[in-house]
């Protein structure tokens, strides 16, 4: 396989992944597919021929390439809560190969923490509408989520 025809590949396969990460942390469609577009510009200058990662990779130029865009392009736009945590489990989702190490992972925490993070990350409430629907205060919630956070991360590593 070429250079040419295995970024061709990982294009077709990423480039979901990427654009609906960057959609959802910037917002609008036309900044989303030029970060897109920017994120694969970079893929392509620097990851290397043959080289194992890819995918660990294109996660870490994504969110580094978003986070540089609200530093220079929107400074006066607080950076979305979920982007400033490392490896949270919607980071470690755009990882394919870590999806049965990250259901595996999920099992092993406590009812709550999984509650939290499933109800978070996957069903997109905040985390006030998550301490009204579990009847916790706001503050309890929230050190939950990032006890559940590095747990998770504890159990990926």
């Amino acid at each position: 396989m070429t250079d040419a025809e295995r970024f061709e590949a990982i294009y077709r396969e990423y480039r979901p992944k990427v654009l609906g990460y960057i959609h959802r942390h910037v917002g609008e469609t036309q900044d989303a597919e030029d970060l897109c577009g920017e994120v694969f510009r970079k893929v392509l200058e620097h990851l290397a021929p043959g080289s194992s990662g890819v995918s660990s990779f294109i996660y870490t130029t994504t969110r580094n390439t978003v986070t540089d865009f609200y530093r220079t392009r929107r400074v006066h736009s607080p950076l979305p809560e979920d982007l400033t945590a490392e490896d949270g489990p919607e980071e470690i989702a755009i990882n394919s190969d870590s999806l049965d190490r990250l259901a595996g992972a999920l099992r092993q925490l406590s009812e709550r923490e999984r509650d939290i993070i499933v109800l978070h990350y996957y069903a997109n409430h905040s985390l006030y509408e998550i301490s009204d629907k579990m009847a916790l205060p706001y503050g309890v919630t929230k050190r939950a989520h990032q006890s559940a956070l590095r747990h998770l991360r504890e159990l990926m590593a």
